[in-house]
């Protein structure tokens, strides 16, 4: 019983709310000449590179981490007579 009483209440609160107020965002509210198809078009293209971005992030760190490791751990080759350039 409580279940119903509940649906109904939001129910007529949903359908007395004013029509503004049941509108999407984004749908409504923009006024003419404000951009909204750039922003849209922006956004979709900004979140469309943003894994690369980070994927390339990451790759470039883990590059340089193997190259640093990679020179820290190979030894210093003394120089001889023989290697030494004259």
């Amino acid at each position: 019983m409580v279940g119903r009483r509940l649906v109904a209440v939001l129910v007529a609160g949903w359908a007395l709310l004013p029509p503004d107020a049941q509108a999407c965002s984004v749908c409504v509210g923009w006024p003419e000449g404000q951009g909204l198809n750039g922003g849209f078009y922006w956004s979709a293209l900004l979140l469309t590179a943003l894994p690369f971005v980070v994927v390339g992030i990451i790759g470039a760190w883990l590059s340089r981490a193997a190259r640093l490791s990679r020179s820290r751990r190979t030894p210093a080759t003394p120089k001889t007579a023989s290697t030494e350039k004259r």
